[in-house]
């Protein structure tokens, strides 16, 4: 009987639940590959409850944003909650929060922005991220007359990635495929794989969420990459593939 295949997620295992869930059910062995932790900033979270109060809308930008600050935010039903991606909607709904609204034609800023609501209303909106990030929400609702605070509630800190699981998993030949939400994961996975893996990472399927991961991964010389939420694409795999 041949083993079941591995897939590799390069997440941040506070990130990872959902993904790991994904590749259970699908029938994939998930190997989370930390290449960075996301550290809580306790200062910034002890404010979001009074913060939260004031607010029309709440903007999450990922699930991971979620798990870190999610109990400290006002549950209140006139709060709207806005969430970048179909996942961070289905975690924000896991904790509780019932009004969330997010766009079905994509997963960044700028599916975000296309959502009516910007021009249907005006007020006072809360974007809840890591430190630093894309401001480009930011700079186009502050130009459409939204008042808008930003709560940075995690710090990513890049680490080694553990190689030793998945090595062993390449060389038994039951890895398959790699999981990818960031270029970070992928500049991580390039510049820290060690040498016996490089000829079997050309072999492997990348999976990505966003066509910009796609375009950095191709800089890699990249040949197989689907664009796809990994749920979806191990869907696919599972219909049109053996292994």
């Amino acid at each position: 009987m041949n083993a079941r295949p591995c897939l590799a997620l390069m997440r941040p295992l506070l990130a990872a639940a959902a993904d790991i869930d994904c590749c259970v059910r699908a029938g994939w062995v998930p190997l989370v590959l930390e290449y960075q932790q996301l550290q809580p900033q306790p200062a910034v979270l002890q404010q979001l409850v009074l913060k939260s109060l004031v607010q029309n809308v709440v903007l999450w930008v990922s699930p991971s944003a979620v798990h870190i600050a999610a109990k400290y935010v006002s549950q209140s039903e006139s709060l709207l909650h806005i969430a970048v991606g179909a996942s961070t909607a289905r975690t924000l709904a896991s904790y509780g929060f019932k009004r969330i609204l997010y766009p079905v034609d994509g997963n960044d800023s700028e599916a975000v922005l296309r959502l009516p609501l910007w021009q249907q209303l005006k007020g006072r909106l809360l974007l809840i991220r890591g430190v630093g990030g894309r401001d480009l929400i930011i700079n186009q609702l502050h130009q459409q007359g939204w008042q808008i605070e930003i709560a940075e509630v995690y710090q990513r800190q890049p680490q080694p990635v553990n190689w030793s699981v998945l090595t062993q998993k390449a060389h038994e030949g039951s890895l398959k495929a790699v999981y990818m939400t960031t270029t970070a994961a992928v500049q991580a996975w390039f510049t820290q794989l060690p040498p016996d893996l490089y000829a079997v990472s050309k072999s492997l399927l990348y999976l990505v969420h966003h066509p910009r991961i796609a375009t950095v991964l191709t800089e890699y010389g990249v040949l197989t990459v689907q664009v796809s939420d990994l749920c979806r694409g191990l869907e696919f795999l599972d219909s049109h593939s053996t292994f």
